[in-house]
């Protein structure tokens, strides 16, 4: 079987780049993604979604990094909620009032809705629609609720209350289970805004199940996020047979008691004598908190907290009294620091990635976000373990079992720094919390993480996870560090990470690595012809043959954008001209996959499978490195960036982008670019992004307001990766996938992944048979893959395929006509005996959303299949023109088409993700093909009405459809596509025959023709075309390019001639071969350009050696050096 594991590369490139840019301490490579957000539903509906680990975790995306988690898991939500031990391990003191209104079930009702016999006063009753409600029973027996069931039965019993986001909660209930199987029993807390919605991202706490026979007593403490005003109670019964009790459901205000001082140790330390010398950048922290320190001069010095701060140069004496008892004194001699360029380097650092200083109390997005740091500081504390010699952990979660311990322990550390300088933290210049932050740093150093150390486990948490966290910890507390204790504390960073790193070298002072790390740089900052990097039509590569811009692209671009502040203010600058590169990068490579906060996810590889990191939390990433970067660009640039993203962000209506923003700086620069009107949002305009060199397309219609997207691959590349147990099921993402981005933001959002059926992803034609998680990684046989484009509304697009195995090969094509799109798929073969099919649409459906569908003209039902022999329409609505879907069959095909409530896990796709079930629905229509030759032609009209679509479909004519040559024309534009394999001469029209095999898209213009070339094979023009009538003349309008491959020549035909001449209409013999389905062998083969079928599907290369990633050794040059890949 196959084994998955992360593969380290040793090739200094663009993989490397990302990952020393992440431990700059950019927000983690593409797996370490923040969490999912999803769709705020009506507040009378229960929603489904998944934790990010089993643990009674609150799943959301929160700056804090607290969690014992995989080194591929993310960070916890703010709101945590920590199952105790017993009644006994509560330290609090519980206050009388009970929040949960009826919580022992004492007043009844007469029984409505789903309660039988009796109901509960203030509890409401939830039964998912795809439950037989008669498979069980919800009562009150005795004065507690009861749940019972004879078949798999799933129902919530829910109330919400009022909660206070400045306390803290102690949640508790009874629980008797008898012979319960399934999942069991358990209790669901939802965080809520005033208005009773769903916070986005949606927030929940969960107890453990209880299933079998037990009686057991529940409790829990629970801390809520900052946004949070209400708590919705769910008490589940989950997808289980039996019987469960549930009774004495608590929420009361948990209060911390002080704790008892133990006596003093006999064997306190002395306090000081003799001389201490303290410069002037640096933190004094006394030997004995304890006891009370005066300064005699109060000029020199002065005591905060038990630390004395300098505030001149100079000397004074100290004297420590106990009490009223003087026990010592001693000098103190502050000297003054010469600021360096290892100073601006740290301020910088601090400035970009964290930003105290600019932190405002009045704004509410930076309240929030301190208030997730402090939340994550309080629930780290909660753990600590004060270090002894014979100390195993400093957390009791935490038992250095698994590498990514390690990771977790330095962040938590980090999240502690992090607020130890903010005034409106409470922890600021917090003694016990530095103490116990140094404590912390020694402690790991002498037992866990030093040079004498060799990795055990995953090397990413020794050379990237680990480090980056090391490194922040040190600068954002440099003042209560010594040189000395930073010199050792980064002596394993220099080891596990040996290349010269900018960050590192800043902290230990040293020149020379700062420099080399800085120039490492530009062995990135350039484009590629070959291999991996970026090339100059946008196309992204790494992972040896991976399209992989929404990904590792991220980082690279969120590290740049967060070293060049950094280091271009010092006499470590790099030159204008290397840097200019960055801002043809955004235009081709990143401004074209994001359309209204969002990423497309045919660009993000394995990161697709992480519950937390979906798409419009992927974008903010990329939009607030834009932000960035504009800050130190020249006014145009600038003008152009940031109009960009102001368009990008007041579009995007789903996602609170400010939940994405990981520093004070980064809200303070939004929240300037979104009052300031000076600046306007972009003009929404049409475009054309072919990326061919990665084989995937983007097509925006600004006018009707969709966005099209195409994802295919080729010899050149893979078909999907799977690494690291992650991307289980991505078997067909590329496989000719296409992505339709409407007015419903939320599509790929909300568990889509998790959900979708991954055999039937629409436009891809498989086989039904079943298949291994992670198998088939290939590249294609043929290298016929590609786009051709006229102008921003008009391209043609092919992909010669067979299938991961072999057993299935079919010429697909897709036609782009501005308001529409023609697909079409011609002689399709396969040797499955499961058969094979063509998915024509799989929409995931808005929870809420009335929904009608169409097919010929005629309203269905489709909560059951529907089987059509002659479709000639389907229509999908919910009475908004702007999320409606239109098909038109062009050859009548039988079709099916139907409802489905899908349920899935995370963990189905991704092994470290959650194994929490969450559902959605979807609208399924596919075709189901013979072995023999069959072939496919239809129309998609997004955004209009059922008659525009019929009317913008009817212009639409096949005028050829076989293996060699299929032809569209479209009488409303005068347009032609065309997709040609071979050279054997194809007379369009009386003016124009096509000769070269290769992609036409052709208009019929005032006096003459426009016509676009490409032949993704040979990259070449041949022949190109012959002109029939005398007196036509042809011109080339616009040589090929790197960046634009197409090549477009003007035809001018002579005076009188601009009446078309040819005839579009189809031939008769074409007529009868059109009606029967079968392709022609009319055509005969001259020169065939795209590959035949007689080579197999290509199984990945090895991505180990010499030839391995372009990338992770660049990453670690910019900071720390890191030759490796992410995770």
């Amino acid at each position: 079987s196959k084994q998955h594991y992360g593969i380290r590369k040793y090739k200094v490139g663009v993989c490397s780049a990302l990952i020393a840019l992440s431990i700059l301490g950019t927000r983690v490579a593409a797996n370490q993604l923040p969490s999912t957000e999803t769709a705020s539903p009506q507040s009378s509906q229960l929603v489904e979604t998944t934790p990010e680990t089993t643990e009674a975790v609150m799943t959301s995306e929160v700056s804090s990094e607290v969690s014992p988690v995989t080194s591929t898991e993310t960070q916890p939500s703010s709101t945590t909620a920590e199952t105790l031990a017993s009644p006994q391990a509560v330290q609090a003191t519980k206050e009388e009032k009970n929040l949960v209104a009826n919580g022992e079930f004492i007043s009844t009702t007469a029984p409505s809705g789903n309660w039988k016999e009796l109901a509960a006063t203030n509890w409401e009753t939830w039964i998912p629609a795809n439950v037989k409600k008669e498979n069980g029973q919800v009562r009150i027996d005795e004065g507690r609720l009861h749940i019972s069931s004879t078949a798999s039965y799933r129902v919530a019993v829910h109330q919400t209350v009022d909660v206070d986001p400045n306390k803290r909660y102690l949640f508790s209930y009874d629980v008797e289970t008898k012979d319960l199987k399934g999942s069991g029993v358990r209790v669901r807390l939802r965080s809520l805004t005033a208005e009773g919605k769903d916070l986005s991202p949606q927030e929940f706490a969960y107890t453990p199940y209880k299933n079998g026979s037990q009686a057991e007593h529940i409790e829990q403490i629970l801390t809520v996020s900052p946004e949070t005003r209400k708590l919705k109670v769910e008490l589940f019964f989950e997808n289980s047979v039996g019987q469960a009790w549930l009774d004495n459901i608590s929420l009361v205000e948990y209060v911390e008691k002080t704790p008892e001082t133990p006596e003093q140790s006999p064997e306190l330390v002395q306090p000081e004598t003799g001389q201490i010398s303290l410069a002037s950048n640096k933190v004094y922290l006394p030997v004995r908190p304890d006891l009370t320190y005066r300064i005699a001069d109060a000029a020199v010095a002065t005591v905060e907290k038990n630390m004395i701060r300098p505030l001149a140069a100079g000397k004074t004496q100290v004297d420590v009294y106990d009490k009223d008892t003087k026990l010592s004194s001693f000098e103190l001699i502050v000297t003054e620091h010469q600021a360096t360029v290892f100073d601006t380097l740290r301020n910088n650092w601090e400035d970009i990635s964290l930003a105290n200083k600019r932190y405002q109390s009045n704004d509410a997005q930076m309240k929030a976000f301190l208030g997730r740091l402090d939340a994550g500081v309080a629930s780290s504390l909660e753990k600590w373990v004060e270090p002894t010699e014979q100390s195993k952990t400093i957390f009791n979660d935490i038992d250095f079992s698994k590498s990514s311990h390690l990771t977790t322990v330095y962040r938590r550390l980090e999240q502690m720094a992090q607020v130890v300088e903010n005034p409106d933290s409470a922890y600021y210049h917090d003694r016990s919390l530095i103490d116990l932050v140094r404590k912390g740093m020694n402690w790991l150093y002498t037992n866990v993480y030093n040079e004498n150390k060799s990795i055990d486990g995953n090397w990413w948490d020794y050379e990237i996870g680990t480090p980056r966290a090391v490194v922040n910890t040190l600068i954002y507390m440099h003042p209560y560090f010594s040189q000395e204790e930073i010199l050792t504390y980064t002596k394993p960073i220099s080891k596990f990470v040996p290349d010269p790193t900018t960050l590192e070298g800043a902290l230990r002072e040293d020149a020379d690595r700062v420099r080399a790390g800085a120039q490492g740089l530009t062995t990135i900052m350039k484009f590629v012809d070959k291999g991996e990097g970026f090339y100059r039509d946008g196309s992204f590569i790494d992972h040896t043959n991976v399209a992989y811009t929404g990904a590792y692209g991220n980082v690279l671009i969120e590290g740049f954008s967060q070293l060049l502040p950094v280091i271009q203010p010092t006499e470590f600058a790099l030159k204008e001209e290397q840097t200019n590169i960055l801002y043809e990068w955004i235009e081709k490579a990143f401004m074209p996959i994001l359309v209204r906060g969002e990423l497309m996810d045919m660009t993000r590889g394995r990161s697709i499978s992480r519950a937390t990191g979906e798409s419009h939390v992927q974008a903010m990433e990329i939009l607030r490195s834009l932000v960035r970067i504009a800050e130190s660009a020249q006014p145009e640039q600038k003008t152009k960036l940031l109009s960009f993203v102001k368009a990008q962000l007041t579009s995007d209506t789903f996602y609170d982008s400010y939940r994405s923003l990981k520093s004070y700086k980064d809200i303070d620069l939004v929240n300037k670019l979104l009052a300031d009107n000076q600046i306007p949002a972009e003009v929404d305009k049409d475009y054309i992004a072919a990326f061919n060199n990665m084989d995937k397309f983007v097509y925006r219609s600004a006018q009707e307001g969709f966005t099209f997207a195409l994802s295919m691959y080729s010899s050149r590349t893979q078909n999907y990766e799977d690494m690291d147990n992650e991307n289980r099921k991505g078997w067909y993402t590329a496989d000719g996938m296409v992505y339709l981005y409407n007015d419903d933001l939320s599509h790929y959002s909300n568990h889509y992944w998790a959900t979708v059926d991954p055999y039937r992803l629409p436009g891809t034609t498989t086989t039904k048979d079943k298949r291994e998680d992670g198998s088939g990684e290939v590249t294609l046989a043929s290298d016929f893959v590609g786009a051709s484009q006229l102008g921003n509304r008009l391209a043609t697009i092919a992909m010669d395929f067979n299938n991961w195995n072999n057993s299935l090969t079919a010429r697909k094509a897709w036609i782009v006509l501005g308001n529409k799109i023609v697909f079409l798929g011609t002689d399709i073969q396969h040797q499955s005996a499961q058969g094979a099919e063509t998915t024509i649409e799989n929409r995931k459906l808005l929870t809420g959303e009335k929904y009608s569908y169409y097919i010929n003209g005629q309203p269905v039902d489709l909560s059951k299949e529907v089987v059509t022999d002659k479709t000639q329409s389907f229509y999908m609505t919910n009475g908004k023109d702007n999320q409606s879907i239109g098909y038109v069959f062009l050859n009548q095909l039988p079709t099916h088409a139907k409802l489905d409530q899908r349920t899935g896990k995370w963990s189905d796709i991704n092994y470290n993700q959650s194994k929490e079930e969450v559902s959605n629905s979807f609208v399924s229509l596919w075709h189901e093909h013979a072995q023999t030759s069959s072939n496919y032609a239809y129309v998609l009209v997004p955004n209009q009405s059922m008659e525009k679509v019929n009317q913008a479909a009817a212009s639409v004519k096949l005028l050829h459809q076989d293996r060699d040559l299929q032809v569209v024309y479209d009488q409303e534009q005068n347009v032609w596509g065309v997709v040609k394999y071979t050279d054997t001469a194809y007379k369009l029209t009386d003016d124009i025959t096509l000769t070269d095999a290769g992609l036409y898209t052709i208009q019929k213009v005032e006096g003459g023709y426009r016509i676009a070339f490409y032949n993704p094979s040979t990259r070449t023009v041949k022949n190109g075309i012959e002109l029939t009538k005398a007196g036509s003349s042809l011109t080339v309008e616009m040589e090929p390019t790197a960046a634009y491959p197409s090549t477009v020549w003007k035809v001018t035909m002579p005076e009188g001639s601009d009446k078309q001449t040819g005839s579009v209409e189809k031939t008769e013999k074409e007529e009868k071969q059109l009606k029967e389905n079968q392709p022609s062998s009319e055509v005969k083969q001259v020169v065939h350009h795209a590959a035949e079928k007689t080579k197999p599907s290509k199984p990945r290369l090895p991505q180990t050696g010499e030839e391995a990633s372009l990338g992770l050794g660049f990453l670690g040059l910019l900071t720390l050096g890191a030759v490796v890949d992410f995770k």
